[in-house]
């Protein structure tokens, strides 16, 4: 996908170029000293457009607020263009459409903006200074992203919907055979970080695993006589089933190397000791996905999905619209 319509999709945020022709007026004469770079539906960007947005996005303020923008937009004038392009057409269908945000709109932002990170707007107003940001400035932005809010959810997102059986497909053509994850269902025994007995923790882990290497056969047995979980102690110390990437980092590199049926030595973490029986081992496939990993990998696929109906869109609205390079300048 072309860069520009990647940063055109992120955050929704793009902060508004003024057109203005600057004219110096003389006694005699008047001199134009600013260049016509494109024309798109008799709207002008400038050469000083270029060089004003240029400056902007690779600000500070810019970029902690909204993100840095590609590389590939920012040290390529033709990108650069195209990318201003495409801005000036979404703005234009904006308008044209009745997308426009309202005064109470970017408000009501700014209050869930302030309620979130938990300041003030007194304290917002002086971070974005801090950050060569004005408060108008700043509502501009939003304003900017509410409205490409509207035009998204309205004209481009309408009626998209992701069945599980698309869902099952994308997982299939994403899915490489060697990616395809393990799923282990595992129990354990918990010896939190507490002397008990006069017996520190280590102490007790260690008497533990002796008389459960003696005594294999007898897990669940000895996981109600000894284990400090007393949430899993009834029914066998049982935890459920993890994928590799869901299991807290302590495990990751050790249960996948435990054979099924067969105890980790004591691992541990800031809960304690854990000696871990795994009891299955299954590849994952789309039926066995937790419904967590179906979620993100629904939001991923509405996420590409959205991308393209975005570029279709746009390379559309250019294809309607009357776009005229100045020679020589782009």
């Amino acid at each position: 996908m072309k860069p520009y319509l990647l940063a055109l999709i992120k955050n929704g945020v793009f902060l508004g170029i003024t057109v203005v022709m600057i004219i110096s007026q003389q006694a005699h004469s008047k001199q134009v000293i600013d260049k016509i770079v494109v024309s798109v539906n008799n709207e002008a960007i400038l050469e000083s457009d270029l060089a004003e947005y240029l400056k902007r996005i690779q600000s500070r303020g810019y970029q902690e607020l909204f993100g840095a923008v590609d590389p590939a937009i920012a040290n390529n004038r033709d990108a650069l263009i195209e990318h201003m392009i495409a801005e000036k057409i979404i703005n234009q269908q904006v308008k044209k459409l009745d997308f426009t945000a309202s005064d109470q709109e970017v408000e009501g932002q700014i209050r869930a903006v302030t309620k979130r990170t938990g300041i003030t707007k007194a304290q917002l107003g002086e971070r974005l200074k801090q950050l060569g940001v004005s408060m108008e400035e700043y509502h501009e932005a939003l304003r900017r992203q509410i409205e490409r809010k509207n035009l998204v959810e309205r004209e481009i997102r309408p009626n998209m919907e992701v069945t599980d059986e698309q869902l099952r497909r994308y997982y299939q053509r994403i899915t490489k055979p060697g990616d395809i994850e393990k799923q282990y269902k595992i129990a354990h025994i918990l010896v939190e970080n507490k002397t008990k007995a006069g017996l520190p923790a280590e102490q007790r882990v260690k008497q533990i695993w002796q008389e459960i290497t003696k005594k294999p056969g007898e897990f669940e047995k000895l996981v109600k006589d000894y284990s400090d979980d007393k949430t899993t102690a009834e029914s066998g110390g049982l935890l459920g089933d993890f994928t590799l990437s869901s299991l807290i980092k302590e495990f990751r590199d050790i249960v996948p190397k435990t054979p099924v049926g067969s105890l980790t030595k004591p691992i541990r973490t800031s809960a304690g000791f854990h000696i871990v029986k795994v009891l299955q081992a299954t590849a994952v496939n789309f039926n066995t996905l937790p419904k967590e990993k179906k979620e993100a990998l629904r939001n991923q696929l509405v996420s590409s999905e959205l991308e393209n109906r975005m570029n279709m869109w746009l390379e559309r609205k250019k294809g309607e619209s009357h776009i005229r390079r100045v020679k020589g300048q782009g």
